[in-house]
């Protein structure tokens, strides 16, 4: 799969049409991201398309040349290193733009005949057809950048985006050494000559009509790395990335502030940091940022925070959290606090069960040790009273892994996101326990959607769960320790019901809890936060008397 032309994909669209479809894997993967879309194949090779047929929505067979688009309304057309392969891609893509709809995208892999090895072989007198990287299959037309931008000028479509694919590198220093002062001869600028020569393959984003009249960069400190940037950032910035005119930076411990573009509307975003100076702050305000605090865990556990007076949060113009709970407490130190849930990036294929496997119970948190010690010894004692095969998985905490009393447990320390998926995808409950407490109360439902996406039935506290889950239709809620025990009995012993249960559980989360759904609530909350920058700044020197000063004698 071209993972570079995949995450480029919008992931709230309608209809994806991808020319030159293979396998279907790419249109396979981005299904898992927006169930709702009808993405299309179009595949000349007979074999590759029996095989997208079981993966898409639709598979056109044939030329993909002389097929004519039946769909309308196509939001993003997709060519995966197929328009050089064209007899006339002028003329084919100029048609199938045809039926993109007004502000849809173009998102294409195009190999450049301008790559360092293509000139050398020239020089050498061993000129061979360039391979597209992608198939394998040789050019019929040879793009440069320049070439690339006719064709899709020619289509009507308007480049917004290119990025370049590097392919080899052993040697290329050595060619830029040789071939520089003949560039310079010849009057061409060196950087952007060594730019393009270095560039394998382009990827192009173009979107039919105008280009987008506003620029926004999203410029993100990290503070957490392990587990809480994936869900808070990363993932949310992939798609927002997809949106035309938006830029997405994460730094570790440094920020670059000298890697912006002109006329870009600027975020950052401090995500779960302690800002114990108003130094930083005040760099960015001269520089014209709109400056958000994102956090999602009660800031008191943190004692720096209290220490400061809350100064993390008074001193941005706004803030994000994951809960209500937490936006509640922290609209104390600012006003503009907006809630983002937790949301899942995709969603797996539905979940098979293989009857012959151990029923496996699962557990799988930090720092939960409090919340399972009262049901430790009803968990213990459910598993032994259970008269088939039972297994259990635990992740990271050893403590509880050492409190079960069965024999056939499995033991995991903190391991990659895949590896935890793959260990839940394996199991068949999962017991999510959180006391009723201020610091629990501030907490997500993230597990339990991870839950629902593979398949696996929950026990849940109330605490957190309670305002996600339908108790006996989406999962299982106990509110004290004897409810613990009978609905974990339940739960292992009547598998019409758990699989009844996981099944809705899953379908509630395609329908309500899938990332596509909400990502653009950030982009419409940050334009309108930056629109209001002046009176945000007002607000701001109010809460921290001085942070203006600087600029304000500029």
């Amino acid at each position: 799969m071209n993972y570079d032309l995949f995450k480029l994909i919008p992931p709230d669209v309608d209809r994806v049409v991808e020319i030159g479809c293979g396998d279907g894997t790419l249109g396979e993967q981005y299904r898992k991201i927006n169930r709702r879309c009808k993405y299309v194949g179009i595949e000349s090779n007979p074999q590759a398309a029996a095989e997208a047929v079981k993966r898409l929505s639709a598979v056109l067979i044939g030329n993909v040349e002389a097929i004519n688009l039946q769909e309308d309304n196509i939001n993003c057309l997709v060519y995966d290193g197929v328009l050089q392969q064209m007899v006339d891609p002028w003329a084919t893509l100029k048609r199938q733009v045809a039926r993109l709809n007004l502000g849809g995208q173009v998102i294409a892999c195009i190999p450049n005949i301008q790559h360092w090895t293509v000139i050398t072989s020239l020089l050498q007198g061993k000129w061979q057809s360039q391979k597209d990287g992608v198939s394998g299959s040789s050019q019929l037309h040879f793009f440069t950048l320049e070439r690339i931008r006719d064709l899709f000028a020619n289509a009507g479509l308007t480049i917004f985006e290119v990025r370049t694919k590097s392919g080899q590198q052993e040697g290329i220093e050595q060619f830029q050494k040789i071939i520089r002062p003949v560039v310079e001869r010849l009057g061409i600028n060196p950087k952007a000559f060594f730019e393009q020569t270095e560039a394998f393959q382009y990827i192009i984003r173009a979107v039919k009509g105008n280009a987008p009249t506003r620029r926004l960069l999203l410029h993100t400190m990290l503070g957490e790395t392990k587990v809480c940037a994936r869900v808070r950032i990363n993932e949310p910035h992939s798609f927002l990335a997809t949106i035309p005119g938006v830029r997405n930076l994460s730094e570790v411990k440094i920020a670059h502030l000298d890697r912006t573009f002109p006329g870009e509307n600027k975020v950052f975003i401090w995500q779960r940091m302690l800002v114990d100076d108003i130094v930083k702050q005040q760099e960015l305000l001269r520089r014209g940022y709109l400056i958000i605090a994102e956090f999602d865990d009660d800031p008191l556990r943190w004692p720096g925070h209290q220490a400061n007076d809350f100064l993390t949060f008074r001193s941005c113009h706004g803030v994000q959290v994951s809960t209500e709970p937490l936006a509640r407490f922290l609209r104390q130190y600012n006003p503009n606090v907006t809630v983002f849930p937790n949301q899942l990036a995709y969603l797996p294929a539905p979940r098979t069960y293989d009857e012959s496997l151990p029923l496996t119970v699962f557990f799988g948190a930090l720092n939960r040790e409090l919340d399972w010690l009262p049901i430790m010894p009803l968990l213990n004692k459910a598993l032994h009273q259970y008269k088939c095969e039972v297994k259990a998985t635990v992740i990271h905490d050893r403590k509880f892994f050492d409190a079960l009393t069965i024999s056939n447990k499995e033991y995991l320390p903190f391991c990659s996101y895949n590896q935890y998926e793959a260990a839940l995808h394996s199991a068949d409950i999962a017991i999510l326990p959180l006391q009723s407490n201020r610091f629990n109360s501030m907490k997500s439902d993230l597990k339990f959607l991870e839950c629902a996406a593979h398949g696996v039935a929950v026990l849940a506290s109330p605490t957190v769960y309670a305002q996600s889950i339908v108790d006996g239709e989406t999962g299982l809620i106990y509110h004290n320790q004897a409810e613990f025990e009978e609905k974990l009995l339940l739960l292992m012993e009547d598998r019409k019901m758990r699989l009844q249960i996981s099944q809705n559980a899953y379908e509630w989360v395609a329908k309500h809890r899938l990332l596509c759904q909400h990502y653009r609530d950030r982009y419409s909350w940050y334009q309108a936060m930056f629109d209001r920058l002046p009176e945000l700044n007002h607000s701001l020197e109010q809460r921290v008397p001085g942070i203006l000063s600087q600029l304000l004698q500029r």
